[in-house]
């Protein structure tokens, strides 16, 4: 069996048992901030554990996308030791909500292992948790695995929880012994990992662990179970590593063929000795180019900084094998083929990953050779240990993530100052960007139920007030509390489109509403008491909940514009955009977009005439609700935004020309948004561009100020408005003649002077050589000076050094009859010189220059620089 021949049986299986086939969630988790990454099938069903939703079934399966790679579950360090360990990798689960328990769980697990699978049960083995004598009598007495092939284990093995918090509970796991050819052996404590391997867990979730560390019973039992794809389908490939499989194999290969080394046999490309550099690459990209197509950023915290390392620890293992620039981003689209058929996510976002992924690339492969010299430096330097500041400096300077460099160390018997690093570390990121701040999940113990039954419709769609109750509430201080409603027409927060905000009258009591999220017990009101006298008898009256209609105008009128901004973008700049995220405010829009360069200023006119234009058509803006997700896409064209969750049935936004699925609100017209002012367009992570504007209100606004602005500069400039312009390039003209005159000037001193240079000149093997230490107010000085002893010498080679805004500024020219007649090259030797200043340089063969960061140095790279000329001619 292939792994999608695995995958569709294991499906299969489950749905003939009445289990509802469940589709995969996005590997970047969907409203919960205790997740880097959705590390398990059971994460779309965390509310469900707790009993904070309910859904139309009992039994569920899915095959589930899972990256594990920050947090409790972290095998990043692992990939490549053991040829089991991913950090991306395919969850096969079946679940009961309360419904089917321990005995059906574990009967179906195996029957599916031999049945299915066809795995011989001599070779199968199984853990219990100790305290579990129900599954040990199920194993034992019911299924009748030998007593020898079961274990006990306590709680660091055989219990389950997602994180820190949260649903948990004990489980029995199935193992598969991989080396059945060295017969027998005794299955204890300590059992050797390397031929004992788990396939899948069955964990009996009944317990929620709290913040402080306590269990409660959850309201229902239920079953999770998980099984790895890729470790099943390495035992049916008859083999001990999971790289090894079809899974992995068109990674290696492409990578090989990259090199120009294609792959002619597999058992020897599994034996050579840079195997688990390509087992490492093949893991980290399908790892990066999922996260990506499911919505993630590479960026310095979080979630970002962890794929930005995983990248960079690929990038360093493919420089290993012999690539000199780029080549990841190649890689990614055979995982975008080899996949797309499964996860159609892919095929929608691959090639806005690709380019990411080779954006990202370029960055680090300019900094990654001068790294690796800085590390071969500090290692040098270093006796058992590298410093924590040359740590730092690496990963701050120039992207080198601690774990790489440990790597690095490791490979030379080196360690590395971890608390040394880490706490300077934590400075710069508090210099830089200040404190981290995540919002709690809100919880369910410390809610007050003020009436039983659902709650949370939303009506808001269609109205803006309405007559409620309050269902549930909780006090957060004297004055502010969160409310839950029975119905509420404000909208929370989602899809880029902030809360409502409006006010609640209960009786005598009136609360302003200044926020609305989505949480798992419900849509939360932030509400501040602002008159009345505050019981729980109180809330129990009639409610009137009243959405701040003017804002939600404004919010409306923005969000059917970044509808129309979308549509022009992939118009008229490139049909390979897409959304990588919003906000829609009531002040603003912002619209970030997949793009590898900034707009020309005539696309960006051209994209803000074009939306104008749509508005100025009065179109129609179509609604509609409950559409099944397949038809909406591919009969109706609809697209879909990356990371965004959606269920079976979705809700359509149909303008001529665009048509998307969002649950937004918008106008029934566009000529409702008045006008539409692009305000800014710039960059926010590699491949990723943003555009602020503001529409209606707004819009008008901004002419006002622009108008404004106008006539003030008019007024400096002592010009009538409708001469501004005439005025203006009158004033550049003038300009430019002054900084031509400059220009001469500033050469002809440099002339003088350089004739004072040339009497400290020496001459090595014909050339004439100059390296001179001089002061310059800028970089086009001390160009002046290159220019000026470059007239004077026919063969000649000069390095001038100076201190330019408390950085080192090095140029070197060689004389066009020098690099001729020698062919030395000026950016050869200012490189040689370039590390006394913490630089690099680069340029012609006949002009270079360098900058760097320790201008102190710069005596010594002139006083160095004529016998790294000697070495040269040499």
């Amino acid at each position: 069996m292939n792994s999608d021949q695995i995958r569709q049986a294991y499906l299969d299986y489950f749905k003939k048992r009445e289990h509802e086939v469940i589709e995969s969630s996005p590997v970047v988790p969907q409203g919960d901030p205790t997740l880097l990454f959705t590390n398990a099938g059971m994460n779309q069903f965390k509310d469900l554990l707790l009993g904070n939703e309910v859904r139309d079934y009992k039994r569920a399966a899915s095959v589930q996308k899972c990256i594990r790679a920050g947090g409790k579950h972290n095998d990043l360090d692992e990939v490549g030791k053991d040829g089991r360990h991913l950090t991306f990798f395919e969850m096969l689960g079946n679940w009961s909500f309360g419904d089917y328990y321990k005995k059906a769980s574990i009967e179906w697990a195996w029957d599916f292992c031999l049945n299915v699978l066809e795995l011989d049960p001599a070779r199968l083995y199984v853990t219990v948790h100790n305290d579990d004598d129900e599954s040990l009598a199920i194993w034992r007495d019911e299924i009748k695995v030998d007593p020898t092939h079961i274990l006990k284990l306590g709680d660091k093995d055989n219990f389950w929880a997602m994180g820190p918090t949260g649903p948990c509970g004990p489980c029995t796991e199935i193992h598969i012994d991989l080396q059945p050819e060295k017969g027998p052996f005794e299955f204890l404590d300590g059992y050797d990992p390397d031929r004992i391997v788990e396939i899948w867990n069955l964990v009996f979730m009944e317990s929620n662990r709290l913040e402080d560390e306590s269990l409660e019973p959850l309201p229902m039992k239920s079953v999770d179970t998980g099984m790895g794809l890729d470790r099943v389908a390495m035992v049916k490939a008859n083999t001990n590593n999971v790289f090894h499989t079809d899974l992995f194999k068109p990674l290696m290969a492409k990578a090989a063929e990259l090199l120009g080394t294609p792959v002619i046999d597999w058992q020897e490309f599994f034996v050579s000795e840079k195997f688990t550099n390509f087992s490492v690459i093949a893991d980290h990209i399908r790892t990066v180019t999922f996260a990506l197509c499911d919505g993630a950023k590479f960026s310095n915290d979080g979630r970002g900084y962890v794929l930005r390392r995983i990248l960079r620890r690929a990038v360093r293992y493919g420089r290993e094998l012999g690539f000199e620039g780029p080549f990841l981003h190649q890689i990614a689209a055979v995982v975008v083929e080899n996949y797309g058929h499964v996860y159609p996510e892919l095929k929608t976002g691959g090639s806005r990953a690709s380019e990411m992924i080779r954006l990202e690339e370029e960055r680090f492969f300019r900094n990654i050779d001068r790294g690796i010299e800085l590390f071969e430096q500090a290692a040098a330097e270093s006796k058992d240990v590298i410093s924590g500041a040359r740590v730092f400096e690496l990963h701050a300077t120039y992207g080198f993530p601690p774990d790489l460099t440990e790597i690095m160390a490791e490979e030379k018997g080196l360690g590395i100052d971890k608390t040394e690093y880490e706490a300077l570390w934590v400075q710069h990121q508090n210099a830089s960007r200040g404190k981290d701040l995540y919002a709690d999940a809100a919880g369910v113990g410390d809610w007050i139920t003020v009436h039983e039954g659902p709650s949370s419709t939303f009506v808001g769609y269609t109205d803006l007030e309405a007559k409620t109750r309050v269902m549930k509430f909780r006090r957060i201080d004297e004055e502010r509390f969160e409310l839950v409603l029975e119905k509420t027409p404000f909208y929370a927060e989602s899809g880029g489109q902030v809360g409502d905000k409006g006010e609640i009258q209960v009786g005598n009591l009136h609360f302003s509403v200044s926020d609305t999220q989505k949480a798992p017990i419900g849509i939360l009101h932030s509400a501040t008491l602002e008159d009345g006298v505050f019981t729980v008898d109180s809330l129990k009256g009639e409610v009137l909940a009243k959405v701040n209609a003017h804002e939600r105008s404004l919010i409306m009128a923005n969000h059917t514009a970044t509808h129309l901004l979308h549509a022009a973008l992939r118009g008229l700049v490139s049909d390979a955009i897409f959304q990588a995220g919003s906000m829609v405010a009531p002040e603003k829009l912002r619209f970030d977009f997949s793009h590898p360069e900034p707009l020309t200023a005539s696309q960006v006119k051209a994209v803000e005439d074009a939306v104008n234009a749509e508005i100025a058509k009065a179109l129609p803006v179509t609604i509609f609700e409950n559409v099944d997700r397949e038809r909406a896409i591919s009969e109706m064209g609809a697209m879909a935004i990356f990371g965004e969750k959606y269920g079976d049935n979705v809700r359509v936004v149909s303008i001529p020309g665009s048509v998307e699925l969002c649950g937004g609100t918008h106008v029934s017209n566009t000529s409702e948004i008045r006008l539409f002012r692009l305000a800014s367009e710039s960059g926010v992570a590699a491949g990723i561009r943003r555009i602020e504007a503001v529409t209606s209100q707004g819009a008008l606004l901004a002419v006002a100020d622009d108008r404004n602005k106008i006539k003030s500069v008019a007024n400096v400039l002592k010009a009538d408005v409708h001469n501004l312009v005439e005025r203006a390039q009158n004033l550049v003209a003038e300009k430019s003649e002054l900084e031509k005159l400059v220009e001469k000037l500033q050469q002809k001193l440099a002339s003088q002077e350089s004739a004072d240079l040339l009497k400290d000149a020496v001459e090595i093997d014909g050339i004439t050589v100059i390296s001179k230490a001089i002061q310059v107010e800028n970089r086009d000085q001390l160009l002046a000076f290159a220019d000026a002893l470059r007239s004077k010498l026919k063969l000649g080679i000069v390095l001038l050094g100076t201190e330019l805004e408390g950085k080192a500024a090095l140029i070197c020219l060689v004389t066009d009859e020098a690099f001729k007649s020698k062919k030395v090259k000026a950016g050869d030797l200012i490189n040689a010189v370039a590390p006394f200043v913490d630089g690099r340089g680069g340029g012609r063969p006949t002009l270079a220059q360098a900058g760097g960061s320790k201008p102190e140095g710069i005596p010594t790279a002139i006083a160095e620089f004529e016998s790294k000329v000697r070495e040269l001619l040499s």
